[in-house]
């Protein structure tokens, strides 16, 4: 198969072709596994920005780097030239612009972008959504208003009118009906509906990159992405699988997968696609009706009652997953295994569709190709934008990691981080808005966004994690600390109180830059994260990787994570956990085997491999002789401090060789507060961190602690001694940066 790096070559659309002044501006970028500078960032959208005399001033009293705004744009994705000044009654009086009046607007948001710029802040960008699309296609309202009147609009750059209605632009379900992601009626489109155009589709992909170009002529740094999602069986998407399984698999290799080596036989698959399965099933409907009533369904969503396909589409193909699988499970609760086999083709419901293993891997590469989608979409907007402005920045909204059930929900919506990263900057983690700061939870434990930072770092972009809830302001500094922690990232923050920890931490981070950019991780033990587990239907894996997170996070132990495009780096590692990967391919193995012949220890909890990455069984489990137990790792050999009941500290290690020299930096934090206790110190922290081979025969020179509250480092004592540098913190209130240097002896 080939690799993300050849599929560049694939496009499904061009680029615009005129050239004008860029504004170069420095972007650290990050390298997959690498520290990047961590940067502040505010989320605003407010609606009369352009309207309000105190905005500017207000932020500049501490201004974030990055700064996120809503449809401050002078064309938005979904409705075209439209105002979005004030909350109205309803959305229909958001009235199309003239082109004298948007012509206005145009040049107010330039003049509010460089006075933004003059106020401290460095990256602006607005917001654009890449499947939304509002309006009325039968009253021809919305966006259908909009492309009625697009030659009035031709002077803006707007290329030609595309021929076909914005109708023949959206997703479409398996048996080619509009395909509505979210309900048609909407409550933010009311009266008029949410249409989901498809990503793929030449036509919308044309009119988003004039929308981009048209934002960076604005003098914007980047733009943010939402949504994001696609599950569609268009004619584009059709014939973009097609060339999509070509750049992946040579004609021997689709032969041994699929079953014939030639691609345009092999369709997207829709029969392992549970929501579109109940949704064929009369028994689906209802169960739909036993818990909508005719009135609920009139009230959420504008139907009368179920009795038609169009009204059971308009329901929302999001909205009908979660009950989909109450009643896939509901069957499983009500026939026997061999009834269900005569009923429905599977004695296990949760493996409809995907029997064999060239129907299973039909579904994985139908997931992935989705998810690659939106990479290509991502990278073909930065390839329309660049003649207008080099370093314009791409933040696409992945949704929430945090749980095994969000990461669940959205893998099968285009989601991949991996399949994102190549036309991503940054990339948000949407997360829980009600108790979703750092710190103790109010259920027992601690809520962390480890997962968010490890991830996006060992993928090679920047996350922004987005939460909210009660907090308090070492909440906040602890959401700010995480970013720096994590190896460089943003906690989004709303425009509001606690800014003077904004100004604190971003002060810090630019005072002491050095600390925080071009390092790599220490740790000697690593996870194996394998996203396509959960495409191939393997939901244990996400499972363990959850749990062993957080086991080996609160015990201490420096670990990351290993993807399936990194398992190369294993050979930095003394310790890998390979936690049930069904699928695993012979290279994989191989690599393993290579690895463990050079000591490396390897561990397998739960399920060892049975399958080949192609779904194919093994003939017997790999490495079915190595041991499933973690204790082994809860050791002073690798854990970075061996003090008991500290539950609630995180602890992150970085290395970075400078000639002789080489420089670690630890980070510590304290998650033991929440929004009415302020943090108690720890005091007298004992640390003792495994060094990397390069940087054992070192000796110690100047070790310094530093906090965002303090103005000077101050020196600590420690040493170097069996391949270990030790020293002992006096205080951890909520977060400290420890540096060491050594030099090569």
């Amino acid at each position: 198969m080939m690799n993300r790096r050849d599929l560049l070559k694939l496009t499904l659309a061009g680029a615009f072709g005129s050239v004008a002044a860029a504004k170069h501006r420095q972007l650290l970028t990050a390298i997959r596994g690498g520290t990047s500078l961590p940067a502040t960032y505010i989320i605003d959208y407010r609606r009369n920005h352009l309207s309000d005399p105190q905005f500017i001033s207000r932020l500049a009293e501490a201004p974030p780097n990055l700064l996120h705004l809503g449809h401050d744009c002078p064309f938005t994705a979904h409705w075209g030239p439209r105002a979005i000044p004030l909350p109205v009654p309803d959305i229909s009086q958001y009235r199309l612009l003239t082109p004298q009046e948007t012509s206005a607007r145009s040049l107010a948001i330039k003049t509010m972008v460089r006075e933004l710029h003059g106020a401290g802040v460095e990256i602006i960008f607005p917001y654009i959504n890449s499947q939304q699309m509002g309006g009325d296609i039968e009253k021809r309202l919305g966006f259908w208003e909009f492309y009625d009147h697009w030659d009035e609009y031709l002077s803006f750059g707007l290329p030609p009118r595309p021929p076909a209605d914005p109708a023949e632009w959206l997703q479409r379900d398996p048996a080619g009906r509009i395909l509505f992601n979210n309900p048609a009626a909407y409550p933010g489109y009311a009266p008029q509906f949410f249409y989901s155009p498809c990503p793929n589709n030449a036509y919308w992909r044309t009119w988003l990159r004039f929308v981009v170009v048209s934002i960076a002529q604005a003098g914007f740094d980047g733009v943010f992405v939402d949504d994001n999602i696609i599950h569609c069986y268009c004619r584009y998407c059709r014939e973009g699988f097609v060339h999509y399984l070509r750049s992946r698999y040579t004609p021997r290799e689709l032969r041994s997968g699929f079953g014939t080596s030639e691609a345009e036989k092999i369709e997207l698959c829709s029969q392992a696609d549970k929501t579109a399965w109940a949704k064929a099933q009369p028994a689906f409907i209802e169960y739909l009706v036993s818990h909508y009533g005719r009135g609920e369904l009139e009230k959420r969503f504008k139907i009368a009652d179920l009795s038609t396909p169009a009204n059971l589409d308009r329901v929302g193909y999001n909205f009908l997953e979660r009950p989909a699988r109450e009643f896939i499970a509901s069957l499983e609760q009500k026939y026997s295994a061999e009834e269900r086999r005569r009923l429905f083709g599977a004695a296990d419901l949760t493996q409809l569709g995907i029997g064999r293993p060239e129907d299973r891997l039909r579904w994985f590469e139908t997931q992935r190709f989705w998810a690659w989608s939106i990479g290509d979409l991502l990278v073909d907007l930065r390839r329309a934008v660049t003649p207008y402005r080099q370093g314009f920045v791409f933040v696409p909204n992945w949704g929430s990691m945090q749980t095994v059930g969000g990461v669940e929900g959205r893998r099968i919506q285009g989601k991949n981080v991996a399949e994102w990263a190549r036309g991503a900057d940054y990339m948000m983690f949407e997360e829980d808005y009600r108790h979703g700061f750092p710190g103790r939870a109010a259920a027992g434990g601690f809520t962390v966004h480890g997962i968010q930072y490890k991830f996006a770092l060992a993928n090679g972009v920047r996350p922004v994690v987005l939460f909210g809830g009660p907090r308090s302001r070492a909440n906040v500094e602890l959401a700010h600390a995480e970013a720096a922690a994590g190896g460089g990232g943003c906690f989004v923050e709303n425009f509001g109180q606690f800014g003077e920890v904004r100004r604190l931490y971003r002060r810090f981070y630019e005072s002491h830059s050095d600390l925080f950019t071009g390092f790599q991780s220490i740790a000697q033990v690593a996870l194996a994260f394998f996203y396509n587990q959960t495409h191939l239907e393997n939901p244990e894996h996400l499972r363990q990787v959850y749990s062993l997170h957080s086991t080996l996070a609160s015990q201490h132990v420096l670990f990351d994570f290993l993807t399936e495009e990194t398992l190369h780096l294993l050979p930095g590692y003394r310790v890998f956990i390979l936690p049930s990967v069904a699928y695993l391919s012979r290279a994989q193995e191989r690599t393993i085997e290579k690895w463990m012949d050079g000591g490396g220890r390897l561990i397998v909890p739960g399920d060892h491999p049975t399958f080949y990455e192609d779904a194919q069984p093994r003939p017997t489990p790999a490495f079915g002789s190595e041991p499933s137990n973690i204790s082994e790792i809860r050791s002073t050999q690798f854990q970075w401090t061996g003090r008991e009941g500290l539950l609630g500290l995180r602890g992150y290690a970085y290395g970075k060789q400078e000639g002789r020299q080489s420089r670690v930096t630890i980070h510590l934090l304290n998650y033991d507060l929440d929004a009415t206790h302020e943090s108690e110190p720890v005091r007298n922290l004992s640390i003792s961190v495994a060094l990397p081979a390069a940087f054992q025969h070192a000796t110690l020179g100047k070790l310094s602690a530093f906090a965002p509250d303090s103005s000077e480092a101050f020196e600590l004592h420690g040493e170097v001694r069996d391949g270990k540098l030790s020293f002992e913190l006096p205080e951890l209130r909520v977060y400290c940066l420890a540096e060491a240097l050594l030099t090569a002896t």
